[in-house]
């Protein structure tokens, strides 16, 4: 009973709660409770999507994503990165981009990373991260996704 007490005091010393601590992966190779995930998707002027794919009887979690998109001929500043099939609903997160002959660089990339991560909204659902069609004359658009299931 002290050991477990102890156990549950360094849990909330460290900002931890014990139900936040059982939702990590820590290291899936080692206890194998969860495995690990990603999804990546390559394009030019198109809309794209990584896709953390659905697992029957198990939850989807999205632990982050890495989004980078070239200029496009024409600036667009209504441009998003949205993620679909979270618990929370989608996200959004504003990408927009210059015009190609523009004398600054674009947008920075969105490099994003969730502790904890985030699950899916319910088990058997796929977490989907969709980067913007940035539109006529952009060279490159990457989106990277990555988590786990368990």
């Amino acid at each position: 009973m002290i050991r477990l007490a102890g156990a549950l005091l360094l849990l909330v010393l460290a900002g931890l709660s014990p139900a936040r601590a059982q939702l990590a992966c820590p290291n899936p190779y080692v206890n194998g409770s969860c495995t690990p995930i990603t999804g990546t998707a390559t394009g030019t002027t198109g809309a794209i999507a990584a896709t953390l794919p659905a697992v029957a009887g198990k939850t989807t979690y999205l632990c982050g994503f890495y989004y980078v998109g070239t200029n496009a001929t024409t600036a667009n500043t209504a441009t998003s990165v949205t993620i679909t099939g979270t618990i929370g609903g989608t996200m959004s997160y504003g990408f927009p981009t210059l015009a190609l002959g523009a004398t600054i660089p674009n947008t920075i990339p969105l490099d994003e990373e969730f502790i904890p991560c985030i699950a899916a909204s319910a088990p058997n659902t796929s977490v989907v991260v969709n980067g913007p069609a940035l539109g006529a004359g952009a060279t490159l658009a990457t989106v990277t996704a990555w988590g786990y299931y368990l």
